[in-house]
């Protein structure tokens, strides 16, 4: 048994990463909130990734996953209005193979729907550069009918557009107590997740999980969450994560021919779960 406490002692003393923490405690879940590290027991309910990342292969600014037992790995960025305007016949030609297009968000504190300035230019530029395309909202619902809502919200925007990839639930950790969702607990917004999922699902999409280690482990009840794919946040030389997810965000720093600045890198390591 793990003395956590003296472990955390001398984590404090020593700066030691999460990654480090992570990889010599791999029962744990490991990861740093407002009172200082955080070791979480894995769940015996949820499945194991199946993944050997021996087999990530990398160069200078990407990270490639080259395993027999996947044929179907897929590269590709995740845009918002904050990568503005994008060619996309330059992402395309540069081996991007997928985008998942922000189409909106609530606001932190005024609660309203808003439309992401570029997502109708990136749904019509990504679909006819041949890409495969996937769809994201940022959440600030405070219950499952705000859920509903939002999931509505997206589906009107994505319905005239070919969505190959899965239809994203994207709520992140706030610090300001002014922020709308600051005081949910964790069922409300297990609850709130799985609302806004299960509206895509009725759609006819496949609805997925947008989280890094803290917001997995300590901010939702992913065991209720289990049926929905993970979209799994961690920029590190491999992921640590030892649940099953479908997509790895590497890296938030990419950059990509035709987008100007630095652009979210992804890897979907089977599309074989949605296509």
């Amino acid at each position: 048994e793990v003395d956590k406490q003296a472990l955390v002692e001398l984590a404090e003393q020593f700066n030691v990463s999460v990654e480090y923490l992570q990889k010599v405690l791999p029962e744990y879940l490991v990861y740093t909130d407002s009172t200082g590290y955080v070791f979480t027991p894995l769940s015996k309910r949820l499945p194991l990734h199946p993944y050997d990342w021996d087999k990530l292969v990398y160069s200078a600014d990407r990270i490639y996953y080259e395993d027999k037992a996947f044929p179907n790995v897929s590269y590709g960025i995740d845009v918002s209005y904050y990568q503005g305007s994008i060619d996309w016949t330059a992402v395309a030609e540069s081996g991007v193979e997928f985008a998942i297009i922000r189409v909106g968000y609530r606001g932190n504190t005024s609660g309203g729907l808003f439309v992401d300035q570029y997502a109708i230019a990136n749904l019509r530029g990504a679909t006819a550069a041949g890409l495969d395309v996937g769809a994201y909202f940022y959440s600030q619902a405070i219950n499952e009918k705000e859920a509903r809502e939002e999931a509505e919200f997206v589906l009107s925007l994505i319905d005239d557009y070919e969505i190959s990839y899965p239809v994203v639930f994207d709520m992140e950790a706030c610090t300001d107590p002014a922020e709308r969702t600051y005081n949910l607990t964790q069922q409300e917004r297990t609850g709130i997740t799985e609302a806004f999922c299960r509206e895509v699902e009725k759609a006819g999409y496949c609805p997925m999980v947008y989280g890094n280690i803290s917001w997995l482990a300590g901010n939702i009840e992913l065991e209720e969450l289990a049926e929905y794919p993970l979209w799994f946040a961690q920029y590190y030389v491999r992921p640590l994560l030892p649940y099953d997810f479908a997509m790895w965000q590497y890296s938030s720093s990419g950059i990509v021919p035709g987008i100007t600045g630095a652009v979210d890198l992804n890897i979907c390591f089977d599309t074989e779960r949605w296509l």
